[in-house]
């Protein structure tokens, strides 16, 4: 099965883009700051080691706790289902291993949306007392950073199945040849933006944003004693609405 890369691409970038709009621009933020991390991991494959060595260690820690016929269970669902290796019942991570990162990016992306959702409540749910609604502002701007993480996705996703940026590339994308009859994508530009100083460039659009998104959001008061403490405000681009109590 072939897919068309450019359209691909294209999709995937008016879907946040249009997520964005939905959203906002400061929970687009959240997801920015996790793909600029995995931007900057791949310029810097022995961080890239070391956090997959941490990740590692995590996981052992975890399956050291769970009973052993539990460890098994889960041992043989994750390498059915996922890929995933397993050493004792541990989950066992591969730096040089597109398929990884691959879930690692979508764990982060859940991640991302977990903490937007919860440090900026956006819909009518049960028990809210204070929610917070994008203007047309925020949409426009949350679009533009939605859009931009898109493109981060989509590259991301290219490196991670092209694997010649991982560790130990060149060995690592032999053992992935495709076989005959796996998805094959087409018209693949040769150009990445992960190439050159482009990723650098990126990176710094990254943090400037998540600077933004913390000073929009936390700032630091001084109380009636002269000490500092830490308040949260309605960020830029955002109508602040607080809920009424039901009246029973």
């Amino acid at each position: 099965m072939e897919i068309n890369w450019p359209v691909l691409a294209y999709i995937t970038i008016g879907i946040f883009a249009m997520s964005g709009f939905f959203k906002g621009w400061w929970k687009e933020s959240i997801t920015t700051f996790f793909l600029i991390f995995l931007v900057l991991l791949l310029q810097l494959p022995p961080a890239a080691q070391a956090f997959i060595d941490l990740l590692n260690l995590i996981f052992a820690a975890i399956a050291g706790i769970l009973p052993e016929s539990f460890r098994i269970i889960l041992a043989d669902f994750l390498e059915a289902t996922l890929g995933v290796g397993t050493v004792d019942g541990a989950i066992r991570l591969e730096a040089s291993d597109g398929g990884t990162w691959l879930i690692i990016l979508l764990l982060f992306i859940g991640l991302a949306i977990f903490i937007g959702r919860s440090r900026l409540p956006g819909d009518f749910r049960v028990g809210l007392k204070t929610i917070y609604v994008p203007t047309l502002r925020g949409s426009l701007l949350g679009a533009l950073i939605g859009g931009f993480n898109g493109l981060l996705i989509i590259n991301l996703i290219r490196e991670y199945l092209d694997g010649s940026r991982l560790l130990g590339g060149a060995a690592a994308l032999a053992r992935r040849a495709a076989p005959a009859g796996s998805l094959q994508a087409i018209e693949v530009p040769n150009f990445t933006i992960m190439e050159s100083f482009l990723p650098w460039v990126f990176i710094a659009l990254g943090f400037i944003v998540l600077f933004a998104a913390f000073r929009n959001r936390v700032v630091f008061l001084k109380d009636k004693d002269g000490y500092r403490k830490i308040d949260y405000r309605a960020p830029l681009g955002y109508n602040k609405h607080e809920m009424s109590p039901k009246k029973g």
